[in-house]
């Protein structure tokens, strides 16, 4: 008889543990899920070279400063990629461009630091908003040349911004390990225009 009510209670109790860890999940990219702002991207001809313009800001700057000062690397990974739109098939890639960014704060200076692409010393600064305005709020990313665009053809410029842990996992994974930065800090923006 006693064995009966365990393997009945059993079920149950998983049921009722999968439902707390789903709901934690689920709290947790909640809380989360504004920490990244994007702002539109646009489009530039800089010296023959199509360029997109876009910045980043972070919305909990003391939440950052927090995990940061507990020694957090953070990586700012933004993919901004060219389409050129179909109709009848799927849109077709024309070029494409990842901009990579780490943060971290060195204890022995007091300092954040910023690593940016391109830039052989990184950007040092005690001020962590004065920093992150100094690095990501104007973001270029080369996207070819001017040419490879057609009049009155349609395209799609497609951005998508993430923060993660240095060496976090992907995909799944991360929403179960990092919580606080991963779960959340992602955002994407579509811009669909005619040349």
């Amino acid at each position: 008889m006693a064995l009966k009510i365990m393997t009945d209670i059993a079920p149950q109790r998983i049921g009722i543990v999968f439902g707390a860890i789903l709901i934690a999940l689920i709290l947790a990219t909640n809380a989360s899920a504004q920490s990244l702002s994007l702002m539109a991207p646009s489009l530039a001809n800089v010296d023959g070279r199509l360029t997109a313009r876009f910045g980043v800001t972070v919305e909990e700057k003391p939440v950052l400063k927090g995990e940061l000062e507990d020694g957090a690397v953070l990586v700012l990974k933004c993919s901004v990629k060219l389409f050129e739109e179909s109709t009848y098939w799927l849109d077709s890639e024309i070029s494409s461009e990842l901009f990579e960014s780490q943060l971290e704060f060195d204890p022995l200076t007091q300092e954040f630091v910023m690593t940016l692409p391109g830039r052989e010393t990184p950007l040092r600064n005690k001020n962590l908003g004065h920093l992150l305005d100094q690095g990501w709020s104007v973001i270029e990313a080369g996207l070819g040349s001017w040419a490879l665009l057609d009049r009155g053809t349609k395209y799609s410029l497609r951005l998508h911004t993430s923060m993660t842990e240095k060496d976090a996992p992907e995909g799944f994974m991360r929403y179960v390990y990092f919580w606080s930065w991963d779960a959340g800090a992602n955002n994407s923006f579509q811009l669909d225009f005619t040349y």
